[in-house]
């Protein structure tokens, strides 16, 4: 089964398993994520907004024509990427998604980045940075990449999962500049076919190695100059850090 395959089947299993009911009550739709599925890089947002509940696709308003010109500004485009958020359902009224409802949809998001299998992560906000860095200051930690080790038990056919899937004591983080561990092999292994039939072993542990590049969150950044010119200049580290990404896991 090809990647794209396995990304259709898991947010048909989201919306099949009712994956956090008040949530999908009011919104329109499921917005699951859009772009390569072979994606080197993958960036990750909050939460849908109006527009994106409306059309079923991430970062398609004001945001999202400002990340599409940082993008061309270092040689990218959104064909080249993949774009997600870690609730995939829009909160009403645009408020910040709760504690509990990224955690219900933490080990899908781990399930999407597992089948994509990139080389860096760009976490974009507050919210979506420290989902994976818990102690992240945003004004103090942009632009600085980091490197994290994750462990979470797989999703069953029928959704089944264990609860202490984001327990402290199965995320590790550490700077970029240390060596990479052989989690990261693992990583590397993973295609989307293995993890697809892996579904069927019952409380399966997979453990990934990410590398984490947090940044302001362009909505954020149309309303504040000051944000606006910092998000720009650390977006120019996006194409150096892939290609550093890809030397290490090359060793």
């Amino acid at each position: 089964m090809t990647k794209e395959a396995t990304l259709d089947q898991l947010k048909k299993h989201i919306e099949d398993a009712r994956v956090c009911p008040e949530l999908a009550d009011q919104a329109t739709q499921l917005v699951f994520g859009s772009g390569n599925p072979d994606a080197e890089v993958v960036f990750i947002g909050e939460a849908p907004g109006k527009q994106e509940d409306l059309t079923g696709e991430p970062f398609v308003g004001a945001a999202g024509k400002f990340l599409n010109e940082m993008l061309a500004s270092v040689g990218m485009k959104r064909d080249d990427i993949y774009i997600t958020n870690i609730v995939k359902y829009r909160p009403p009224n645009n408020r910040d998604p709760l504690p509990e409802e990224k955690s219900i949809f933490w080990p899908y998001l781990l399930k999407q980045l597992a089948i994509i299998n990139p080389k860096i992560i760009v976490t974009l906000g507050r919210h979506s940075g420290q989902a994976f860095i818990k102690d992240l200051r945003i004004s103090a930690d942009h632009g600085q990449p980091k490197r994290m080790k994750v462990r979470f038990t797989d999703i069953n056919p029928d959704g089944e999962r264990d609860d202490g899937v984001q327990g402290d004591n199965e995320k590790r983080t550490e700077p970029y500049g240390n060596t990479v561990t052989g989690a990261s092999q693992l990583l590397t292994q993973q295609s989307a076919s293995n993890l697809d039939s892996a579904t069927s072993i019952a409380g399966r542990q997979v453990e990934m190695t990410l590398v984490i590049l947090p940044l302001y969150h362009p909505a954020a950044a149309l309303y504040d100059g000051s944000l606006r010119t910092t998000l720009i200049e650390d977006f120019q580290s996006v194409p150096t850090l892939l290609q550093e990404t890809k030397k290490e896991l090359s060793k």
